[in-house]
């Protein structure tokens, strides 16, 4: 094989490599609520659970976090998704204020929420490979299920009926 074609080979091996490993392990959660992933491509809203996105995004792509675990306190399951509950336009307000009183409780672990609202840059969450169409209110309880368990035991003492789900977190640029 001449010299050009085993470099191109190596070279084409190389990024295949990153780009599996990627795939495989997902992008870094920032987990920490005074410390919010940042891009110049995607503002992270108050109430999304932000993370490390590569420096340059491309369009209609989806990008995914590792898997954690997340402390879903609150399901809201009457929601009007798209209607009278999207009051913030993106968000509803009334569950937007439970989220800031979650975080006080919470102020090491980000607290999230996923709202059915029209929003085509909001992230989305996943859980067991299948999206979450919920509207929930939850703490990011770790990278393991021991680590969500100290946070669930925590949490049960305001949300009783708290739950820990296994989840990955989902972005993706649409084209406008």
């Amino acid at each position: 094989m001449p010299i050009p074609s085993r470099f191109s080979l190596m070279l084409i091996l190389i990024v295949l490599l990153f780009v599996s490993v990627e795939a495989q392990t997902g992008l870094a959660v920032c987990s920490n609520p005074r410390s919010p992933c940042q891009h110049k491509d995607k503002q992270f809203a108050p109430y999304e659970l932000s993370f490390r996105l590569p420096a340059r995004i491309r369009q209609n792509y989806d990008y995914k976090s590792v898997a954690f675990y997340a402390v879903v306190l609150k399901t809201y399951k009457d929601f009007e998704a798209g209607g009278d509950g999207c009051d913030g336009g993106e968000f509803s307000t009334a569950i937007e204020a439970e989220r800031v009183q979650a975080q006080k409780l919470f102020p090491n672990q980000k607290a999230f929420a996923a709202y059915q609202c029209p929003d085509m840059g909001a992230v989305l969450y996943k859980s067991g490979g299948k999206d979450l169409n919920d509207t929930f209110l939850a703490i990011y309880g770790g990278a393991t299920q021991a680590e969500a368990d100290l946070v669930l035991a925590k949490a049960r003492a305001r949300y009783p009926g708290a739950t820990v789900k296994r989840m990955q977190a989902i972005y993706n640029w649409l084209a406008e």
